[in-house]
């Protein structure tokens, strides 16, 4: 008999305790607002489950990733076939000197490639008219035309006024016309970082 007193006293002590726990933890009082929570059991020695509120902290929306826009519509994109830009990736963010590699299928003896580096206020900020690297021992892109006159061109841009991340948009484009508008382009969106 002093046994079944024992386990009763130990057993109304900890559901007391609970009870006061979850009065202070998460009992509420007037004017609060609830927090969705998770419902905990606890089970008594008569084998009833007797259910008790928790509260628990509401998630915060996680980061999603957005795609760089800095980049205004293409004036004349240039097809896959005959223009690409391999390095960087879109949207990455590289420290400056940022190095720029690609491709280009036919192009004219004599001629280069334009690399130009655009601001977000669509104002050009860089032009570098690359010449055509030897193709010796080097293999074209997936999709790329291969022709007698198909190369490969680098650049490494430096920006000197770079002092925080900046996005950028790169054009590759392989000729001007009368008016001065690129044609054939290929546009990339970067974010530039400044050097360390």
């Amino acid at each position: 008999m002093m046994l079944v007193r024992i386990h009763t006293t130990i057993v109304l002590g900890l559901l007391l305790g609970a009870c006061l726990l979850a009065a202070a933890c998460g009992g509420s009082s007037e004017g609060s607002t609830s927090t969705p929570g998770v419902s905990l059991s606890a089970v008594t020695p008569s084998g009833d489950t007797t259910p008790r509120a928790r509260k628990t902290a509401t998630p915060s929306p996680t980061a999603t990733a957005t795609p760089l826009q800095v980049c205004a519509p293409n004036p004349d994109p240039a097809p896959a076939t005959v223009l690409q830009l391999l390095e960087p990736a879109a949207g990455a963010q590289i420290q400056v000197p940022v190095h720029v590699r690609g491709w280009v299928s036919n192009l004219d003896p004599g001629k280069t490639i334009s690399l130009a580096v655009v601001d977000e206020k669509q104002i050009v900020v860089q032009v570098n008219n690359l010449p055509p690297e030897p193709r010796d021992y080097r293999v074209a892109p997936p999709g790329l035309s291969v022709t007698d006159n198909t190369y490969p061109f680098a650049a490494d841009i430096v920006l000197n006024n770079v002092t925080a991340p900046t996005p950028y948009c790169l054009w590759a484009y392989l000729s001007v016309d009368d008016q001065g508008h690129a044609k054939q382009v290929v546009q990339l969106p970067v974010m530039f970082l400044p050097r360390s």
